[in-house]
């Protein structure tokens, strides 16, 4: 059995497999997420089932981005898959056995707090808002989702 299909029927049948195929961009507006670069890697990847339910007192929300999650209406995001920070003179602290550098610059131009895991490839970066009461208690509950990356390097 033969079927004949006519070139708009085809331009169809592309645009649709094209679209399955890459999918919608990979990002959040509400919550201002992107993939990052590696995000589809295997440490990221096994990173999705290992992300708390919970922190600071906020429930996490799943969203539309690979590799990342929200907790509280984007109080507090994180992202899989971005570059570790290279030696750096802003202040790293040790969370459970994780090394995180708070980035002063980048926090101070988006007016929310951004902590990206250090030594660690890939990356985890995370931002928390204003409103969250404990830092810490964010950077504990994300600790140990995060410390099964390798860490060949250290900050501390």
């Amino acid at each position: 059995m033969r079927y004949a299909v006519g070139a708009g029927a085809l331009a169809i049948v592309v645009v649709v497999t094209g679209w399955a195929r890459w999918g919608l961009p990979d990002g959040d507006p509400q919550h201002g997420l992107r993939a990052a670069q590696r995000a589809t890697g295997p440490a990221c990847r096994s990173l999705a089932g290992r992300w708390p339910g919970r922190l600071d007192g906020h429930g996490r929300e799943r969203v539309g981005v690979t590799g990342a999650e929200a907790w509280g209406d984007g109080a507090v995001t994180a992202r899989c898959g971005v570059t570790s920070p290279r030696l750096s003179p802003d202040p790293c602290m040790n969370v459970n056995g994780v090394d995180w550098l708070l980035e002063q610059a980048r926090s101070r131009q988006a007016g929310k707090k951004i902590l990206v895991s250090y030594g660690r490839s890939p990356a985890v970066e995370v931002t928390v808002s204003p409103g969250v009461r404990a830092v810490d208690t964010v950077l504990l509950g994300l600790s140990k989702a995060v410390a099964p990356i390798a860490q060949p390097f250290h900050c501390v």
